[in-house]
């Protein structure tokens, strides 16, 4: 069924075309949404007080939008405003919710079959020295706070208009009975209807005459009318007239910014003195005011034609106030003095007419670089009421007509929308999408509990049922130790670097030698920042002569990824290397402890996993499960560990078959924190904790991984003598030295004898980087930055939580706490 998206948005809108078109494209069966900015359909209806033969024109809508909330397939949303529309009719809504909704505003993304645009019209404001002063308005602004909202705009009214639609604010004024002073209209005949209501209400008419000032101060106490000109020049002596209300109306500009998103052309009508639409976009049809069209009856045609024969009675228009007829447009009020006062253009950025023409003298020609020098129409207002009147004036300067001066560009969002709108709820993870990894469903399935790791949705446990997070942290983590453990591992970075110069690159690159790799070898890898400082660490794996594989951290990936491009494209283009992202084409599942090699034998029989095949850190590439795999002899944990990489959409599979592999051998998954548990345990690093942005490879202990013999990024700046001073924050592990009480994370590191004293905290030594309860040691240990570290091993210090104020001795002693020689993970 065609969903039809039916926008109004702008102020001269006789919200019975839109109302007209919503029914008759409902009455047909299609899906039709309705959004209305205004709290309530109606358009100008809702202050205009025209009339059908069968009653008011607005108790008419309000019927129709009776029907369409009864009807199955239409949906009416108000204060909702249409703020973008894009490329295949999507349309983007902003709806205001009221104060006791869980959120301020919502957005909606309609993809519509087609739009049908009744967006309305604006009133412009006329420009003449004091045209900002408290108390000068829109004509259609005064009648709607009278007819609307009953409100008095002033005790004492005047009218300055150059085409009929002003005319009908001083009749309501004086219905209201507001004194008006007088009707100024530049027309030297107004005649018509409107000028003879106003003589006969007895109301003073103008004719032939502008205001060229108004004053006043803080609030208009006057204004002064004079004779002018075909230009807007003063042309007699000026007549000064006490009011303290001023309404304005210059015309009407047709609502265009959402035709003009989807790329319709517009053109300048002269006979509206207006920029309209001008030709067809696929899937939208502009109705009404928007299209240049004012009058009642033609707004009702217009909303009945967007469907072959229309099964809706059209009413019969009584009666209707006067419309913008005869305009004759006045681009400014020029009193011929500079004492008389700015004239304001573009009342939000406060551009004067001065200022246009100083952006000419100064060479700006063109009308985007006018608004560009001046800044008229870049206010969140987007030049709604002051573009036309820029417009004008700078054909009025150069004497090129307006449809040469152009126009400047509509860009969404049409109305100013908060940033809460666009990114959702402020709250939980609908804070910023979240990426889930090839093995998310099977997690799921299994129980996991997942938590936000970066952009990634990543399973934190796998409790079982009674389980506290605690214990099923504990049971996972001895499990990998004891007998078998599968974790996801997809969300590591991987890129594949191919090309005749990429050893030679990954040279450069990279702190250690990559270069004397061996095809179906993998090392580990450090890579510095240009300042000499670690960036990232990772594995590099050769599957072939000129190809490798890089894996980096989850959190530094797409970092990483821009560093090694800037690299290639920027410092050293001349080498021959294509790197490609491939994150995203690999599931990535590790199996890992005592008993994974049975896991595997009995996974792929004929895929050898034995020492002398599989060695620690080979990589070789075959059939696993009867799916085509690269099996990496990796290990995060410290155990025996083989990553099995699968593409990604066959990850379901592999991980089925694994778990019925494992079954016979206590295989079970585990989550990022027994991993965390594991890692630290073996010392391994973590980007965030120990590589932080501030230590080198000697501080982490790695400093032996930088190749002397050779050049790297950041190898010139290692011997800079801040790098290589004693004292510097060193790579440690931590016991409690009573074996039992934890320590605190994120604690300072102090002297075992110092005390919080009043004048302030205790000299830092270093601080906590992580900290858990061992289920391997059976004791709590940590990892940490310590001046000095190295040489201080066996010292005991105290760690002091600034938080919780606990202090807790520890002892120092080297960061690899399970299996220093590596016997695990080479078995």
């Amino acid at each position: 069924m065609q969903l039809k998206t039916l926008v109004r948005t702008a102020l001269m809108a006789f919200g019975v075309g839109i109302a007209v078109a919503a029914l008759v494209a409902a009455r047909t069966g299609a899906r039709v949404v309705l959004c209305e900015q205004d709290s309530r359909l109606g358009g100008a209806l809702l202050w205009d007080g025209a009339a059908f033969e069968s009653g008011l024109a607005l108790d008419w809508v309000t019927a129709v939008a009776a029907e369409l909330a009864g009807l199955g397939n239409a949906a009416v949303l108000t204060s909702a405003c249409a703020f973008g529309c894009y490329d295949g009719n999507l349309v983007l809504v902003a709806e205001r919710l009221g104060r006791d909704a869980p959120v301020r505003q919502r957005l909606w993304k309609i993809r519509a079959g087609r739009v049908v645009l009744a967006s309305g019209a604006i009133e412009r404001p006329l420009v003449f020295a004091g045209n900002d002063t408290p108390g000068v308005l829109l004509a259609s602004a005064a009648r709607g706070y009278l007819n609307r909202h009953a409100v008095a705009p002033g005790r004492r009214a005047a009218v300055f208009a150059n085409n009929d639609s002003g005319y009908a604010a001083a009749l309501d004024l004086a219905d209201a009975g507001i004194e008006v002073a007088a009707v100024v209209d530049p027309r030297p005949e107004p005649g018509g209807e409107a000028a003879k209501a106003i003589e006969g209400r007895g109301i003073a008419l103008l004719a032939g005459q502008a205001v060229a000032r108004a004053g006043g101060g803080r609030q208009l106490a006057w204004i002064e009318a004079a004779p002018v000109d075909d230009s807007g020049a003063v042309a007699g002596d000026a007549r000064r007239i006490a009011c303290d209300c001023l309404c304005l109306s210059g015309g009407w500009s047709p609502t265009v910014h959402l035709y003009s998103q989807r790329r319709g052309s517009l053109r300048f009508d002269e006979d509206l003195a207006a920029i309209v639409p001008d030709g067809a976009v696929a899937g939208m049809t502009v109705i009404g005011a928007a299209a240049g069209r004012f009058d009642l009856a033609d707004c009702l045609a217009d909303g009945a034609g967007v469907v072959e024969r229309p099964q809706v009675e059209m009413p019969r228009v009584r009666a209707q106030g006067p419309v913008m007829t005869g305009l004759c447009p006045i681009w400014d009020v020029d009193g011929g003095s500079r004492r008389q006062g700015k004239r304001f253009v573009d009342l939000q950025n406060d551009v004067t007419v001065d200022d246009l023409a100083l952006a000419l003298r100064e060479g700006y020609r063109s009308v985007e670089h006018v608004k560009r020098y001046t800044t008229t129409g870049m206010g969140t207002d987007q030049g709604k009421t002051g573009n036309v009147n820029a417009i004008g004036l700078l054909s009025q300067m150069t004497g090129a007509p307006m449809a040469e001066v152009g126009v400047t560009t509509f860009r969404p969002p049409y109305t100013p929308v908060t940033f809460g709108a666009l990114v959702g709820r402020r709250v939980g993870r609908q804070l910023e999408p979240s990426r889930r990894t090839p093995f998310h469903s099977c997690s799921e399935a299994a129980g996991a509990v997942f938590v936000a790791s970066g952009p990634w949705l990543y399973p934190r446990y796998y409790p079982r049922p009674g389980e506290t997070m605690a214990e099923a942290i504990r049971r996972e983590a001895l499990n990998v130790r004891r007998q078998a453990g599968m974790v996801d591992m997809s969300t590591l970075g991987k890129l594949e670097l191919q090309g005749r110069d990429a050893a030679a690159f990954l040279d450069r690159a990279y702190a250690n030698k990559i270069s004397s790799l061996a095809v179906g070898r993998a090392r580990y890898g450090l890579m510095l920042r240009e300042d000499g400082l670690v960036l990232d660490d990772g594995t590099v794996s050769r599957l072939g002569e000129s190809h490798y594989l890089v894996t980096v951290t989850t959190a530094h990936s797409e970092r990483v990824e821009l560093h090694l491009e800037k690299l290639l494209q920027v410092h050293w283009p001349e080498l021959e290397v294509h790197l490609v992202p491939v994150s995203e084409q690999w599931a990535s599942l590790a199996v890992a402890g005592p008993r994974a090699r049975d896991v595997l034998r009995a996974l792929a029989p004929d895929f050898s996993v034995e020492n002398e095949d599989l060695p620690f850190l080979a990589v070789r590439e075959g059939r696993i499960a009867d799916l085509p795999a690269r099996v990496f002899r990796i290990s995060f944990s410290g155990e025996l560990g083989y990553e099995v990489n699968v593409p990604a959409h066959q990850a379901a599979a592999l991980w089925q078959a694994v778990s019925r592999a494992g079954d016979a051998y206590g295989l079970m998954p585990y989550g990022l924190e027994a991993l965390d548990v594991l890692r630290i345990e073996k010392g391994h690093l973590s980007v965030g904790t120990e590589i932080d942005g501030r230590t080198t490879a000697e501080d982490l202990g790695l400093g032996r991984m930088v190749n002397r013999d050779k050049a790297c990024l950041g190898r010139a700046l290692l011997d800079r003598p801040a790098l290589e001073a004693g004292g510097r924050l060193q790579l440690v592990g931590l016991l409690a030295s009573d074996g039992r009480t934890p320590i605190p994370p994120a604690a300072q590191i102090v002297a075992a004898d110092a005390r919080q004293e009043t004048s302030g905290a205790a000299p830092s030594l270093g601080h906590v980087t992580a900290a858990i309860e061992s289920p391997t040691l059976g004791q709590p240990i940590a990892l940490a930055l310590v001046r000095g570290g190295r040489a201080r091993k066996g010292e005991t210090l105290a760690a002091l939580s600034p938080l919780t104020g606990e202090r807790v001795a520890v002892t120092l002693t080297d960061p690899v706490f399970y299996d220093p020689e590596g016997v695990s993970l080479r078995a």
